[in-house]
């Protein structure tokens, strides 16, 4: 993506995030912009124990890291963005409309929060899981995207091998689930 581009953020029905993603693209295709546009929705690995998942090998599957949003990469600015989306997105009922911060007109994901997010998913636009280990009270994260962020991690599940995360979106603190593998526990 060229310099600058901006993050937008949308609200879409429940589980039609993909949908959503693929209405988008396709309405991209048809117009003559020239800007580029990458409609995404982040995903987290989660933990899946089911008998079929592991006789074919996989423990992890991807779902949607933030339900009922979708992301758009783009370099086009905040106005002509705003003009695109409602052309766009006027005829799907599976979007219902675009974010911004309170009462005001900023619809781009703050700089900070691009950042933090693009730093979780490390360019492939999937929480991937991470691993570690207790002792005591305290956990290390030794492998994955939450390497050096034990102080964002709240809450973690050993069972469904997962941690919630706290991080801000709009302005607003947003609790994620993300695959953590605990491989040991010791009192220390």
């Amino acid at each position: 993506m060229r310099e600058p581009y901006w993050w937008y953020v949308i609200y879409v029905r429940s589980n039609t995030e993909h949908r959503a993603v693929e209405a988008l693209a396709c309405a991209y295709e048809k117009s003559a912009l020239p800007y580029s546009v990458d409609p995404f929705c982040p995903e987290s690995e989660q933990y899946f124990r089911g008998d079929k998942s592991r006789v074919a090998g996989k423990r992890y599957k991807r779902r949607p890291l933030f339900p009922c949003y979708i992301f758009v990469e783009t370099d086009m600015p905040a106005a002509e963005f705003r003009k695109y989306f409602y052309c766009a997105t006027s005829r799907s009922s599976d979007i219902i409309r675009l974010l911004c911060y309170g009462n005001t007109d900023e619809i781009a994901l703050r700089a900070d929060e691009r950042r933090r997010l693009e730093y979780l998913l490390k360019g492939k636009r999937c929480l991937e899981h991470s691993e570690g280990y207790i002792v005591g009270d305290k956990i290390t994260v030794t492998g994955g995207p939450l390497v050096g962020m034990e102080g964002c991690i709240k809450k973690i599940n050993r069972h469904n091998r997962t941690a919630e995360i706290e991080t801000e979106l709009f302005n607003q603190k947003q609790t994620i689930k993300v695959a953590l593998e605990i491989v040991s526990k010791t009192d220390g």
